[in-house]
Parts: structure tokens; C-alpha cells; sequence
């Protein structure tokens, strides 16, 4: 009874921290680092740790004396999973055959750590938990319940297969099993047997063939599968190379944005930042008084940036395209892009007696509030551009 009051009290706070119903960032973050498929490999990867980012270590630690005590007790995906495997009791133990392809899964996130790109964060129960209720946001939109399906798709496999998804699958359980395993491998050495030593040797093997192709496919994916054209990331990501791999795609980042303006990437960053977060300029700015998005990523994919950092930081840059602006095409005066500007960033010259806009690239952030604002249709004449982040030139005065 004790068990199940906890485990029911565990799956609510969750689902409010996924939520953000608190007005506390730092418990968001705090939840999801909670996992240490999510924090430790994601402090490895970026080469950067924090005390948020090593929430995960008390979770291995007391692994290591109770097997997936995580997944008995505080896990609300695993919890999820067990309810609905009850609806087939007859499909227990089908699974029984089935690899242990979380060993595998997490080999391959910690070797491509060390190379940089984890992979297979987003595999990680708790990223997967966070994404399906980011994606309840109003106003609703059709491109965030991309980021919602990787949760019903593991109930969908709990009903089919019970138990599959949490002992032949996650991640999570496997690093607690690995620690059990440590335990027991420690206590037992001196009298392990050779016959018991050949299966222990071969399951090492191939814990380090799996690392070693993490490796590989992480270098692979940070030369090859970015896209031609940048995305414009969130202020505060880490280069994109880096990013795609470091993002769980949680949602956490989309959900904390107060104006709606981050999105799920449909593939303009490339196949490896697929539905990773990118901005949309269509109808609100990155507001330059606002830095939400920055302090509740759990991997260190996007860097928590004080106010005024993230004031200076330039995550994009607005070109016009003088065919379809009012005052450069149409000698009509319109200096709309400038009015909005809140960086001083748009300058102008005046061209047949007309002012038109220019952009002082040093000034620019990218924030979106010319491109919002632009009058010209069906298309806008001011549009951003992703960049590789940098600092800007602030404001004088």
C-alpha cells in the first residue's frame, strides 16, 4: 500500500513538473536531471557538469545497493507502463526472449558522449514523460505533439507486451541494472567461476562494441547529418554540431517559452535535430526581456544565460529581400522594421527620396520583432536567418 501511495504521488508531482504549473524553472530542470541517462551523459557530452546536472549521481548510487529502485518507486513512465500492461495479463512475459537492447541503448549513448552527441537522450523515460505534456500548451499546436508520441507509443508496446518496454528496453533501468551488476560482480569475484567467467567476458565485449559504434555514429552525425541551412536555436544552445545530439527533445524548453515562439524542428537543422527546438517567428518574437527557455534544459544542451547575456546574445540575423519590401520596391515609405527593432539594429539610407531599411549585422540578435511586424504580404521582406551564436554589440548607454 505504502509502495503504491508513493508511486501514484511520484506520477502526479511529475506530471505537474512536466506541466510547469509551478512557477519554479529550476524544479523542472530538476526532475528531469534526475535521471542520469539525462544529466551525467548530457554534463559528458557538453564537457560541462553542474550541481543540476548531477541530480542522477544519488540515483546510480542507491542502484547500487537496490536494483531499480528508481523504476519500483519514483519512475511515472514505468508506472504508466505498468497500469496498462494490466489490461493483458496474458502478454506477461512475452518478452522473455527478447535482447536486452537497453544495455545496448545505453552503451551507445555513453560512447557517443564521449564523442559529443549522446544519441538516444530522448529515448530516456523521463525526456519522453516531459515531452508528452509539454506538447498540452495553449495555444495548441499541430508540430508540438510530434515531441508527445514517444509516450503513447511505449503504453501502446506496454499492452501488447507488458513489462516489455521497462526490462528489455529503457535506458534508465539498464544504467541502475549496470550498477547492480557492479555490486554483485564485486562481492562475487573471488569466487566466480571460469565457466561463469566466458558470459562475463562476451557481455563486456559487447558493451564496448556498442560504445565503440556510439562513438562512431556520434562523429558521423556531428559532420554529416546537419542540415545545409542553420536552424535558429534557442539563445544559450550550444553549437549546432553539439546540440542536435544534446538535446532530449523534453520539451521542457517549449513549454517554459511564455510566447509560443519555440517549435519542434521538422527538419530544416537536418536529420539529427529532428524535433529538436527551433524558433518560429509567425506570430510573437523571442522577447528580449525573457530567458525562460534557458533554465530548465536537463543536459546542457541549452546554457542557462543570465538576463542581460542573453540580451546580447545574437541567435539569428534579419535579411531584407529589397524585391518585397514597401520601401525599397515600391518607393513607398514604411520603416516598420525599424519602429519594432528593440536592439537599434535596423539603420536607413534613403534611395530616390524614399528611407529604406538596412541591417547593422553587429547590432542585430535575431529576436524575430522586425520579421513579426513586417507589413509586406503574402511574404515577409525582413526575415532571420539562422547564425552559429555569438555576442552582439550592446546598446549603448
Amino acid at each position: 500500500m505504502m509502495r503504491r501511495w508513493i508511486r501514484w504521488s511520484s506520477f502526479l508531482i511529475a506530471a505537474l513538473l512536466a506541466l510547469q504549473v509551478w512557477p519554479w524553472p529550476a524544479a523542472t530542470r530538476g526532475f528531469l536531471g534526475l535521471s542520469p541517462v539525462l544529466g551525467l551523459l548530457g554534463a559528458l557530452a557538453a564537457r560541462a557538469a553542474s550541481l543540476g546536472l548531477l541530480l542522477g549521481v544519488p540515483v546510480l548510487v542507491v542502484g547500487y545497493f537496490r536494483s531499480r529502485w528508481f523504476c519500483r518507486y519514483l519512475c511515472p513512465t514505468g508506472f504508466a507502463a505498468e497500469l496498462v500492461g494490466r489490461l493483458n495479463p496474458r502478454g506477461r512475459r512475452r518478452f522473455a526472449r527478447w535482447p536486452n537492447l537497453g544495455r545496448a541503448l545505453l552503451a551507445l549513448a555513453f560512447g557517443g558522449a564521449l564523442c559529443g552527441q549522446p544519441l538516444v537522450l530522448w529515448l530516456d523515460p523521463l525526456a519522453l514523460f516531459s515531452g508528452f505534456f509539454g506538447a498540452w500548451r495553449l495555444p495548441l499546436a499541430w508540430t508540438s505533439f510530434a515531441l508527445a508520441l514517444g509516450l503513447p507509443l511505449v503504453l501502446l508496446l506496454s499492452v501488447v507486451t507488458p513489462q516489455a518496454w521497462c526490462q528489455r528496453l529503457c535506458p534508465l533501468g539498464a544504467a541502475q541494472d549496470a550498477c547492480a551488476a557492479l555490486r554483485r560482480r564485486m562481492k562475487f569475484r573471488a569466487a566466480t567461476a571460469a565457466a561463469a567467467a566466458g558470459p562475463m567476458l562476451a557481455l563486456t565485449r559487447r558493451t564496448f562494441l556498442f560504445a565503440l559504434a556510439g562513438g562512431a555514429a556520434a562523429v558521423a552525425l556531428r559532420r554529416w547529418a546537419i542540415g545545409r541551412r542553420l536552424p535558429i536555436r534557442p539563445p544559450g544552445a550550444r553549437p549546432e554540431d553539439q546540440f542536435a545530439g544534446l538535446c532530449a527533445r523534453c520539451g521542457a524548453c517549449i513549454r517554459a517559452c511564455p510566447y509560443g515562439v519555440l517549435k519542434p524542428d521538422l527538419g530544416a537543422g537536418g536529420a539529427a535535430g529532428l524535433l529538436a527546438p527551433t524558433l518560429d517567428y509567425a506570430k510573437a518574437h523571442c522577447f528580449e526581456y525573457c530567458n525562460e527557455c534557458t533554465k530548465v534544459c536537463p543536459t546542457g544542451a541549452i546554457e542557462r544565460l543570465a538576463l542581460e547575456t542573453k540580451r546580447n546574445r545574437a541567435i539569428g540575423l534579419a535579411e531584407i529581400d529589397r524585391e518585397k519590401c514597401i520601401a525599397w520596391h515600391d518607393r513607398q515609405y514604411c520603416m516598420v522594421c525599424h519602429e519594432f527593432c528593440p536592439y537599434l539594429a535596423i539603420d536607413s539610407v534613403t534611395q530616390d527620396g524614399v528611407e529604406c531599411p538596412t541591417v547593422k549585422p553587429d547590432m542585430c540578435r535575431g529576436c524575430g520583432a522586425c520579421q513579426v511586424n513586417c507589413p509586406a504580404l503574402p511574404d515577409k521582406a525582413i526575415v532571420v536567418q539562422g547564425i552559429p551564436q555569438r555576442v552582439a554589440r550592446p546598446l549603448e548607454g
